[in-house]
Parts: C-alpha cells; structure tokens; sequence
C-alpha cells in the first residue's frame, strides 16, 4: 500500500475511542505540573514579567465568523454542528489593546533558532512563560465562543508548550513557509499579529477532498486548481478557526521581506471519549529545535489526564448492568490505551504522521521538518 496511507492511525478504531464512542464525559483543561522545577519552558506569574493582567472586556473583541464551512463536503453554514467544522472565516478575536499586549511578549519570548520546518521558527512554551497568554488561551469565554464556533465544546490541547504554538517566518527563506500536512490535534484558531500590508504570499490555502485523497492527488499530481481554496487572516487579531486535523493544508511561499507571525491556539474536544489526535513525534519534532524534548513528559501527562477522566467518566455515567464482559471491556479499553501511549513515551513505537515537501514533489515522513 502507498506508505501515506501506512503513516495515520484512524483513532476513531482504536479500542480505547471504539468501545467508548456511546459515552460522552466533560474533562476540564488539563492543569500545569504541580512541580516547576526543570521545565524546559520556565514557568512565569505575573510578579516575574511585565505583563497586565488579562482581562477579557479589554483585551478580547469577539465576533461571529460570517460563516463556516462544514465536513465532509465544506458546504457553507452559520456555524459547527457536532463538531463538523472544516474552517470559518475570519472573525474579530482580539481588541486592539490585546493585539498590542501579545505583540510585545512573542518579541520576548522569540528564540534566536533554526526553522523547524518549511521557512519559519516555532515559538513555543508561552502557555508557561506568559501568565496573559495563559490566561487568555484557558479563558472560559474564549472556549465558550471558540465551542460555538466549532459545534462542540472544547478544551485547550493537552500539549501546554502549544498553548499556543507561535509560527514566524524567516524573511527571505526560499520555498513554502508550510509544507502540504494535517495536524496533531482536533481543532486549531488562528491569527496574525504581523501587518498585512506589504505582505506578499503567506496564505493559507487549504485542499477541499478528505484529507488521504487529498494528500493521493497530491503525489499523483492530479490536484485540480477547483479543489484548493485559499483563506486569507484579513486583518492581525482576527481569527480564524479550523480543524486542522482532518483538512490537508499549507502556507504559500512568502515573497515579501515582510515577517509574517501568526499565533496558533490548539483545541481538543472536551468529550475525552472524542479522539484529540495527538501525535507524539510530531511535538517532539516541534521542541527540538528549541534543544528540548518536553513533547515525551507532555503525552505522558495528556495520556495520563485522558485515561483518568475516562474512568472518572466511567464511575459517574455507567449505568447499574450485571453484565461483567461489557463492563470489562471498558476497562480494557482504558488499559490498552495506556500500553499504547506507554510504548510511545518509551519510544518503542512510533506515531509519525507525514507532509508533503512540494518543492521536491515528495511525501516525507521524517527529517528534520514536521508537523505542528
């Protein structure tokens, strides 16, 4: 078989989201470690920075996208249902006041590091380096508007150091700033905080086929110019929402000297029994450039948030059965889980999801460039 099709699990099957699919349980956002100590992204409060303090009736200005469109045939809606959203257009999320405020922690926090992949730098960690970008990112009315948007309620992703995920591009760098990928988690937002004008190239264009087919004509070469469609930010502060996970997308070649900076925020279904589609290699990929591996001790922590919700989840929904095989196989589905991402904390597994490098017209499942 074509080794795309090898690379993705469809986590829908796996025993733990299978057995599971008829329950449905709320888990909150995951908290930060207890223990601040060696974290790789050190941890800040607001006495260590010089932050204001977040406040949404300053710093937010959230609107509804004018529409959105839908999965599996991107037809046009007001909004997500059951969380069938494919991407929306682009609406009002921050005021002027917050764009002003984030601008001034990603110059902060920007490392001086190689691209990760394509033409750009990842710039991670502020969910722990920022006490406002924490607080914005986990405020409830920015999850209550996003799970609107989406169709279902959502948490932040488990991966803190991409809460949110930071992409600027290098001026100047040759080739696409994104290759061709779908991402390692449900649900992304977002937006530019760089300007727009005398930006040139920097779209996001996205593949309107399910995302394996899309990634086949790719290969194949057989990509009609009807089946892609570009998005554009409009304006820095203005979000736009997508479940990045199930559409096949990139980032045009940035022609201009312009810098372009676009802040990733990233969702998962708050149902733990809904996949999140968390990968582990490519948030190991993500980290290396910034010389750590926190991706290993962050899936440790996200599986171990999910296993223990699903059988909090459990003590409270089941209803009373003397059916012990069933009973049984729900707990076995839990366990299996935990082997599974147990061989991938250990590395004895791997769980790459491959992109496709248009300018060498080759899927690549691994070097140096992966997915956020």
């Amino acid at each position: 078989p074509h080794p795309l099709l090898m690379a993705v699990p469809d986590y829908s099957a796996l025993c733990f989201y299978r057995t599971n699919a008829d329950l449905c349980y709320m888990q909150d956002n995951i908290p930060v470690p207890d223990s601040k100590e060696n974290l790789p992204y050190a941890y800040k409060t607001y006495e260590d920075v010089d932050e204001p303090i977040f406040d949404p009736s300053i710093h937010l200005d959230l609107d509804m996208p004018d529409h959105v469109k839908t999965l599996p045939r991107y037809t046009q809606a007001a909004k997500g249902k059951d969380g069938n959203l494919a991407y929306s257009k682009p609406f009002k999320f921050l005021s002027a006041k917050g764009l002003s405020v984030i601008r001034k922690i990603v110059e902060r926090e920007t490392p001086n590091v190689e691209p990760s992949r394509g033409s750009r730098i990842g710039i991670r960690g502020l969910y722990y380096s920022s006490p406002w970008v924490r607080d914005l990112h986990s405020c409830p009315q920015v999850l209550d508007h996003v799970s609107n948007i989406v169709g279902e309620r959502v948490v932040i992703t488990h991966n803190l150091p991409s809460a949110p995920h930071v992409n600027s591009s290098v001026p100047g760098a040759k080739g696409a700033a994104e290759f061709w990928h779908w991402d390692s988690i449900g649900f992304v937002g977002n937006f530019l905080i760089s300007e727009t004008q005398g930006l040139d190239g920097g779209d996001l264009e996205i593949i309107k086929k399910e995302k394996h087919a899309g990634m086949k004509a790719l290969v194949e070469g057989t990509l009609g110019a009807e089946d892609i469609e570009k998005l554009s930010y409009e304006a820095p502060g203005k979000m736009v929402l997508a479940q990045g996970s199930e559409i096949l997308h990139h980032v045009t070649p940035i022609k201009s000297l312009v810098k372009r900076t676009v802040v990733v925020f990233s969702f998962a279904p708050a149902n733990v029994f809904k996949p999140d589609k968390m990968v582990l290699q490519t948030y190991i990929q993500e980290d290396k450039p910034l010389g750590n591996k926190s991706a290993v001790f962050e899936f440790f922590r996200g599986r171990a948030w999910v296993c223990g919700n699903a059988l909090m989840g459990m003590t409270k929904i089941i209803p009373y059965t003397e059916n012990g095989e069933i009973l049984a196989a729900r707990l076995r589905s839990v366990a299996e889980e935990l082997t599974r991402c147990a061989d991938l904390v250990a590395e004895k597994t791997n769980d790459a999801v491959g992109f496709f490098d248009e300018s060498k017209g080759a899927y690549k499942e691994k070097f140096q460039l992966r997915e956020h």
